[in-house]
């Protein structure tokens, strides 16, 4: 997982060197203002999301295998929670038709602000868009970036889902 301000995404564009498709894809969609939906962006695609948070309670934990999520608040206020997949229960079994898996169990909760972005791995189970006690308007954009297009290796935690890229 890594979090900071979207100011400081070049301190990881050597890790994850597509931050930069997902910074300018955020550039665009706030110089257009484009309203909500799916877009491709560099070898992957973004949504752009409008709504409500919800409670903590109200949402489950979910984990990615084929893409990494850089979630970007544009406007308003969101919470999310963190936790290791490790130490979650499965609650829906993983779905490779719409790269999803659903868990429970408890993690630390961090107060995202605009012009903050996080990026979510595999093992890195999170509670996206919610809120403690109020709920609050957000737009934000979430882009996928495909896990097989990266750099380093990235270790799913499932049987034979190792993916590496090596470039020399």
């Amino acid at each position: 997982m890594i979090m900071d301000k979207l100011e400081h995404f070049r301190y990881y564009q050597r890790c994850v060197p597509e931050l930069w498709d997902a910074v300018r894809f955020v550039e665009r969609v706030e110089k257009e203002r484009l309203p909500a939906g799916r877009y491709p962006v560099g070898k992957g695609f973004a949504f752009v999301q409008e709504g409500q948070t919800r409670s903590f309670e109200e949402a489950d934990f979910e984990t990615h295998d084929k893409y990494l999520d850089v979630q970007i608040l544009l406007e308003g206020s969101e919470m999310w929670e963190y936790a290791d997949k490790a130490d979650l229960t499965v609650k829906t079994p993983y779905d490779p038709d719409t790269d999803i898996e659903w868990l429970t169990g408890q993690g630390g909760r961090i107060q995202i602000k605009p012009g903050m972005f996080y990026l979510v791995y595999p093992t890195d189970g999170h509670k996206p868009c919610c809120h403690e006690r109020i709920p609050s308007s957000y737009r934000k954009v979430v882009v996928k970036i495909k896990i097989d297009k990266l750099l380093h290796g990235v270790n799913t935690g499932r049987t034979g889902m190792q993916h590496r890229r090596i470039s020399w």
